[in-house]
């Protein structure tokens, strides 16, 4: 049986002068980074897909996370 991979989105900042926010997604750990549009950030905000209101940084100077998600067999 294969290990289960798990998947994670940090929203790090938005990049200046342009329409993307800079992300880094984690499969097992493994960091990359990642543009995700604005206006899909906002929409997948607004259905409550990322776990914070995207106002604030946390410690790691994180401004939104999602929760951990596990590969379904």
């Amino acid at each position: 049986m294969s290990k289960k991979r798990t998947m994670q989105i940090d929203v790090i900042e938005e990049v200046k002068g342009t329409q993307f926010m800079q992300c880094k997604l984690y499969i097992d750990g493994n960091a990359s980074v990642i543009l995700m549009n604005k206006i899909d950030y906002e929409r997948l905000l607004s259905d409550s897909f990322f776990v914070r209101d995207g106002k604030n940084r946390d410690s790691a100077g994180v401004l939104n996370t999602t929760n951990t998600f596990l590969e379904k067999d």
